[in-house]
């Protein structure tokens, strides 16, 4: 199986460079660090200028909401990051991903590594490894180079080691909303179904589980963590242990229902 793997995974590394989305990857994550530093120094420079522009004029309310949207303190910076690729990065790589595994079996392009000794169980695992630690790296490099860049110019309130550990959190978070996305698209009739749940989860469960007395345990507070620069390490163990337990058991279902799927021309 090992030897299998490996050559899928070859395959499946040459696909992602040949169809673009390794370049599609690294130019959200760069866009959304550029856009978010850009609104800092832009944004954060506007209740100054009014103060000067009309004094006595009341500008409280709008320098708390500049500080709250755009902070110039690293650990609430790479907060707001955060949120843009855990929101924006996750739906349109939901949207790209959702469909790759349906769409190869009804074009029949399993066809030929089956005939030629390769696995369904392979092809799947292949596929969940090459994309998962795709948006693992791309996240974790592009939290760290925010990082950086960010400390050289707000204030740093953030420690390196707390950024490597929030860095591989956000990363890993990335990791599970890319290999759920792919194998809940052969668990449903239509992998549209599995865009719809992850995105709905993506975008609505971090609120509200956050406010159930059991929400830090759920596997979406792993997204809480990183959105908030939580730096208590015993705070992941929790929703990654289930989050490793749900895996296991959505791969365990995706790949005995595409054992039952007919594959052909």
């Amino acid at each position: 199986m090992m030897t299998g793997l490996k050559c899928c995974i070859k395959k499946d590394i040459k696909e992602v460079l040949r169809t673009g989305k390794v370049i599609l990857f690294a130019a959200m994550v760069l866009g959304i660090a550029v856009m978010i530093m850009g609104f800092t120094m832009i944004f954060t420079d506007i209740p100054d200028a009014l103060t000067e522009q009309l004094p006595g004029f009341d500008i409280s309310a709008l320098e708390s909401m500049m500080v709250t949207l755009y902070p110039k303190r690293v650990a609430g910076s790479v907060g707001v990051y955060s949120y843009y690729i855990g929101v924006f990065l996750s739906l349109v790589a939901i949207l790209v991903i959702h469909s790759l595994l349906p769409k190869e079996i009804r074009n029949g392009k399993w066809v030929l590594p089956l005939e030629q000794g390769y696995s369904k169980r392979v092809l799947i695992t292949s596929k969940c490894i090459v994309y998962g630690l795709l948006a693992f790296v791309f996240v974790f490099i592009g939290y760290m180079l925010y990082f950086s860049v960010a400390k050289t110019f707000m204030l740093n309130d953030l420690s390196a080691g707390n950024a490597v550990f929030l860095a591989m959190i956000h990363g890993l978070n990335l990791f599970f909303i890319i290999t759920f996305t792919l194998l809940l698209s052969v668990c449903f009739k239509s992998s549209v179904w599995a865009a719809i749940s992850m995105i709905g989860t993506i975008l609505v469960a971090p609120d509200i589980f956050g406010m159930l007395p059991f929400g830090k345990y759920l596997p979406t507070y792993m997204l809480t963590i990183v959105y908030d620069t939580i730096t208590d390490h015993s705070r992941v163990v929790g929703p990654l242990m289930l989050n490793i337990l749900l895996l296991a058991f959505t791969y365990i279902i995706a790949v005995n229902r595409v054992e039952k799927l007919s594959v052909s021309r």
